[in-house]
Order: C-alpha cells, then sequence, then structure tokens
C-alpha cells in the first residue's frame, strides 16, 4: 500500500492511499472524514509522547508506520468506534 499525505484544507495533515483502486468506497469515505482527521491528531499526540509505546520497528517488513497502521484498521473495520479504539490503544501503549 502506498500511503501519501495530503492536507484536508483544516491545516490536517491526512494520510491516504494514492493508489484509489485499492481503497474501497467505505475507506474513502473514512479518509475524508472528520473522524479520520481527529484519529490522526490523537494518534500523532501518541507519537509525539514518550509515555506510549509506538515504535512499529518490531513489526519485520511492515513499512506502515504507527499512525498510518491505526488509520488504516479504523479504515477497513467501519464498526469501530474511533473513541474507543484511541482509548483501548493508549491503555496497551502506555509504558509504565
Amino acid at each position: 500500500m502506498a500511503l501519501d499525505t495530503q492536507d484536508n484544507g483544516a491545516g490536517v495533515t491526512q494520510h491516504i492511499d494514492t493508489d484509489e483502486t485499492l481503497l474501497t468506497p467505505a475507506q474513502r469515505r473514512f479518509y475524508a472524514s472528520e473522524q479520520c482527521t481527529a484519529a490522526h491528531m490523537a494518534l500523532q499526540q501518541m507519537v509525539d509522547n514518550p509515555q506510549y509505546n509506538t515504535d512499529s520497528s518490531y513489526f519485520s517488513g511492515n513499512e506502515l508506520s504507527f499512525i498510518d497502521r491505526h488509520l488504516y484498521y479504523l479504515s477497513t473495520h467501519p464498526a469501530t468506534l474511533v473513541e474507543g479504539y484511541i482509548s483501548n490503544l493508549k491503555l496497551m501503549t502506555r509504558i509504565r
């Protein structure tokens, strides 16, 4: 999957697949939504915070960043509540 960044017009960078043929209509809607923007901002805050383990290096052969991997998951699981997903992710990645 080739991901690229785009500005959504509100000054927030969104990551989208540059090969539109690989995205389903539901995924396109998610990447264009405010939910995606909010999820991206929350994930970026986690990456910037040293209290969370967001290192993706243990996934061999995975070219997606922490943010891209979780945005992709959310785009492929439209029934997932974004706020709950981020909350659970924070609990799982918090360094104690």
